[in-house]
């Protein structure tokens, strides 16, 4: 008799932990991450070949919701070219070369394609997508391009990113992404040489018809999430609890949508 007592017990505080592991839910509220990389610069500059420089960074996130944030960014970039190095006829001759460091601050919306849970082994990876706007300011002003320096070069640039990344949740607080960032800028003078000036002005050269410059960056690094846990709350008269509101959300997304509900019947 003793002995089936004590099974009953153990048995009735098993399913005690149990049931507060379930009432125990995690929020997502952000994220904090450090990343490292290579950057490329696409413009006048051996405009066929690809050059790839340090950069590394920083960025904090606000999370909305399970697929959903904004992120602040800043990175440290470096973009250079030679056209030494171009297979062009045109550009080889020509010889120009630049070397610049930027500081980055971009301001990014970020969407996950899945849910992303941390903590969760159902929904641990997502790819995402990012848009939004960023500004770049030069951090070396003498900038030369074949021994020539130009002082109407601006040194501060607006640009508009568009990001597509990877992230792993490895464990409920850390991470691990990929990512490659692409910047569509506003201006052709990132490499010095701009397009239309006439050909004195560069020894008999000039800048290709390409348009604004460009340079994208890839890099990989880890994160820390900003989460909060909620473990079982009282109730009260008149008002529901948060506990009671993330558990109606979790519940919720599992719910048939409204097509699958509809029954019909045979003829």
């Amino acid at each position: 008799m003793l002995n089936r007592f004590y099974i009953v017990a153990c048995c009735m505080l098993l399913v005690h932990l149990v049931n507060g592991q379930h009432l125990q839910l995690v929020e997502n509220k952000g994220e904090i991450g450090i990343f490292a990389g290579k950057s490329s610069y696409i413009g006048d500059i051996a405009p066929d070949r690809f050059t790839f420089k340090n950069s590394k960074g920083a960025f904090f996130k606000k999370q909305f919701n399970d697929y959903g944030g904004i992120k602040l960014n800043y990175e440290q970039i470096s973009l250079g070219a030679e056209d030494q190095l171009s297979k062009n006829p045109y550009a080889s001759s020509r010889g120009f070369f630049f070397s610049r460091d930027f500081h980055d601050i971009s301001l990014i919306g970020e969407f996950n394609f899945t849910r992303y849970l941390p903590g969760n082994k159902y929904y641990r990876f997502t790819p995402y997508l990012g848009v939004g706007v960023g500004y770049m300011i030069s951090m070396n002003k003498d900038t030369v391009i074949n021994a020539l320096k130009d002082s109407t070069i601006k040194n501060q640039y607006l640009h508009f990113p568009v990001q597509l990344g990877f992230r792993f949740n490895l464990t409920q607080r850390w991470n691990l992404f990929a990512e490659a960032l692409y910047r569509f800028t506003t201006t052709d003078e990132i490499d010095n040489l701009v397009d239309g000036k006439t050909k004195a002005a560069y020894l008999g050269y000039q800048g290709s018809r390409s348009g604004k410059d460009q340079f994208f960056s890839a890099k990989a690094g880890i994160s820390y999430n900003l989460i909060k846990i909620y473990g079982e709350e009282k109730w009260k008269p008149g008002k529901k609890s948060r506990l009671a509101s993330l558990k109606e959300r979790e519940s919720g997304d599992k719910k048939p949508g409204f097509f699958s509900r509809l029954k019909f019947k045979r003829k």
